[in-house]
């Protein structure tokens, strides 16, 4: 019952954010609730197993019953032993892509700069202009900020420059 409350309140108390940060926590919380979820799914099953197998089976099954088998029990308890390893596995493995990959970590980053640049961009009173070096034989493109279209003395924004002008 706990973790169905929990699973309710993370979204409503924790959103996806607008920074970085702030998504990385939110996922971070996504996953351990996810982590927790398979752990109990789990060791519910291993204790329902147990219970089956060693006090169930012995007192309602007949003699020669699959339920009596120290064999079958042996075999149930290893299965699900190894599924436990395998979804644990995917999990962590999941946790660890979210957490400690470089590339997304990076790319979410300057993700988040491209939108504060272009921010910046957009709404500067004053003229930014950035120059690149283009091939070898000296030539070089230059981007002027939309500021410098609203500057002249015609007090309307200039129409786009050619390469002319």
């Amino acid at each position: 019952p706990r973790i169905w409350n929990r699973m309710k309140t993370i979204p409503s108390s924790l959103s996806e954010g607008a920074t970085v940060e702030e998504a990385e926590r939110f996922n971070a919380a996504k996953i351990a609730l996810r982590l927790r979820s398979v752990c109990i799914l789990v060791w519910s099953i291993i204790v329902m197993l147990y219970f089956v197998s060693s006090y169930f089976g012995p007192r309602f099954s007949s003699e020669g019953s699959l339920l009596k088998s120290p064999e079958a029990t042996m075999i149930c308890e290893c299965f699900f032993d190894v599924l436990s390893k395998v979804l644990f596995l995917v999990t962590i493995v999941d946790v660890h892509y979210a957490v400690f990959d470089p590339f997304a970590r990076t790319e979410r980053r300057l993700e988040e700069l491209r939108q504060l640049m272009s921010a910046v961009w957009e709404n500067s009173s004053d003229v930014i202009a950035i120059s690149v070096r283009t091939g070898h034989n000296g030539g070089a493109t230059t981007m002027l900020s939309p500021a410098f279209f609203g500057m002249g003395s015609g007090g309307g924004p200039k129409r786009r420059l050619s390469i002319d002008q």
